[in-house]
């Protein structure tokens, strides 16, 4: 099977699972916008946004390798996945008792309960993460989907129930998150058990594998931060009530970036083959993707901008409709820019130099971070939003322009100067012969 042919075999599944994953994530958190008290919604924002960046850390960057390993064939398929999986595991351990110290030690809005439930969450999360990530990777999906479609039906039952009962707290839907998360680690495990085995013990040094992953890691945890950084930045400054409306409003960001998640994952491991066996083709490759999914993203983003009041009413109610509206208005470019960046990042995540895509994500994070903080404070959850959609726009200009200097000039270099032109490529996957 050629690899344009296995990339769409690949993002079809792709797709379901991450409708049925994170579709379900982000219905159940539209209900319980609907559910909780402003107070407990943005406290519940804040509680998953730090276990968020919690789970990157935890994660170690061995996700992305994982991705970009496996895709290659390096050492044997299962091989690898055993490997890094077992790596990881390390990792996961260390972040989750370290957390645990931490959401202890230190002043906050949660109850002992909540800082369990937290950390449970937080615990299956990063181990589900790296079988979602091997799954990608040998592109069997199906695995990925079962997972999520064990998860979905799990968390949106519980939901109902809450919902029916009357009986939605921040203690209760953690415990359903939570209980959900659960539910997909041991789907992956059964699943992985069956094909693979059970992750095996770490053969290579364990230095080697972990200096391996940390440009992973970096990239990574820097854009978890980004995506992030505005819910703990405006309940630091403005608290958990102010946080609730713009929470809400990235409920909605969330529903697109399903889009951009499926872009990214079917695309990567068909970039990684590229940036190994054809790296002259990256470019157009590239540019012709980004070109085929702005004429779906750029449309998106004006009915968001058009119709962002009507729909913030219709997900979240009268209460939320004005504030949550104009933020979502604000917000509705930073979507686009969003679904375009997601091919920039598979381009960039599968090459295999990164210390200046790290160096560049520094500058792009520090910018979103300051920003965040500054309109945040002076602007409450406008400024929040202003702040990441700017930030989207410095991110997707720079990664242009660092594609554009690394494959447009190889491409060119290696080949002559209308030889990429020249030759046919497909949309992703294999130069046509």
């Amino acid at each position: 099977m050629n690899a344009q042919r296995r990339r769409f075999r690949l993002a079809g599944p792709l797709a379901l699972g991450q409708g049925l994953g994170r579709g379900a994530l982000a219905v159940a958190l539209v209900v319980l916008v609907r559910e909780l008290r402003a107070v407990d919604f943005g406290n519940l924002a804040l509680g998953l946004a730090i276990v968020q960046v919690l789970v990157t850390v935890a994660d170690g960057g061995f996700s992305r390798l994982l991705v970009r390993d496996v895709a290659r064939g390096v050492g044997g398929r299962s091989a690898v996945v055993r490997r890094l999986l077992g790596a990881r595991l390390y990792a996961v351990v260390i972040v989750g008792v370290l957390s645990t110290a931490g959401f202890a030690l230190l002043p906050g809005p949660f109850s002992g309960s909540v800082i369990a439930l937290l950390e449970a969450y937080l615990v299956t999360e990063s181990i589900a993460f790296g079988f979602e990530n091997a799954a990608v990777g040998v592109e069997r999906p199906w695995r990925f989907v079962s997972a999520q479609a064990a998860a979905g039906i799990t968390l949106l039952g519980g939901l109902a129930g809450l919902a029916a009962t009357g009986g939605a707290t921040l203690t209760s839907a953690m415990a359903v998150l939570s209980g959900a998360s659960a539910i997909k680690v041991v789907t992956h495990l059964c699943l992985w058990r069956l094909h693979v085995g059970a992750p095996g013990a770490v053969r290579r040094p364990l230095g080697q594998l972990y200096r391996e992953a940390l440009p992973f890691l970096s990239l990574t945890l820097l854009a978890t931060v980004y995506y992030r950084i505005g819910v703990i930045a405006l309940h630091a400054v403005r608290g958990a009530a102010a946080t609730a409306s713009y929470a809400a409003a990235l409920r909605v960001v969330d529903l697109v970036g399903l889009a951009a998640g499926v872009a990214f994952s079917s695309a990567s491991p068909a970039l990684s083959r590229l940036h190994s066996d054809q790296p002259d083709a990256v470019y157009v490759v590239w540019r012709r993707t980004v070109a085929k999914i702005a004429l779906i993203a750029v449309p998106l983003a004006v009915v968001v901008a058009l119709a962002a009041v009507p729909i913030a009413r219709l997900l979240f109610g009268a209460a939320y409709s004005h504030p949550t509206g104009v933020q979502l208005r604000i917000l509705a470019p930073g979507m686009a820019l969003m679904m375009l960046q997601s091919v920039s990042a598979a381009v960039v995540f599968m090459a295999d130099g990164q210390r200046g895509v790290i160096s560049l994500t520094c500058v792009n994070v520090s910018v979103c971070v300051i920003a965040s903080i500054v309109l945040s404070a002076a602007l409450g959850p406008d400024g929040a939003a202003l702040a990441l959609t700017a930030a989207e726009a410095l991110s997707f200009a720079s990664f242009v322009v660092l594609i554009r200097h690394r494959h447009r000039s190889a491409g060119a270099a290696d080949r002559g100067p209308s030889a990429v032109s020249a030759e046919p490529v497909t949309p992703i996957g294999r130069t046509a012969r």
